[in-house]
């Protein structure tokens, strides 16, 4: 905070620069990042009371997203997925759908190849959902292609 690298934002700290905070995330070792998103992602979820998930549901879907790929256990994969659902429901609400298509994308991704058989409802909630966003998007083929898979 005395050198400027840091300003004090209500309870809490943020870089007083981008630069600033590219530069502290480049010191991270690569192969700790995913791991890192995923903690912070849980404890902003944790540490936020039922009623005002709303209030930090990009920033915690966002941190989970950037360690997705260390995920693996079916229902930590499935949680994520109704996370990102959720997340692109709420992008949609607020018409961002490049970012509800993104989050949607996610969310699939995130399922099995048998969440069909057992995610029905959820699978067919994230294709909808982003069928609908990529048409929003003006993404025809790739609406052609999602509709193809409902």
């Amino acid at each position: 905070v005395d050198e400027g690298l840091l300003k004090k934002k209500g309870t809490s700290y943020i870089f007083a620069h981008d630069q600033i905070r590219h530069a502290a995330y480049s010191l991270i070792p690569e192969n700790e990042r995913g791991h890192l998103h995923i903690s912070i992602g849980y404890s902003i979820l944790e540490g936020t009371h039922d009623h005002q998930i709303e209030d930090v549901l990009f920033v915690a879907v966002d941190q989970l997203n950037q360690g997705r790929h260390l995920i693996h256990e079916e229902d930590e994969r499935v949680e994520l997925a109704k996370f990102n659902l959720k997340a692109g429901e709420k992008a949609m609400s607020l018409a961002t759908f490049t970012s509800s298509a993104s989050y949607l994308k996610a969310g699939m991704d995130m399922l099995h190849d048998d969440h069909w058989q057992k995610y029905y409802d959820l699978s067919l909630e994230l294709h909808s959902c982003y069928a609908e966003a990529e048409y929003c998007n003006g993404h025809f083929q790739e609406l052609g292609h999602v509709a193809r898979i409902v």
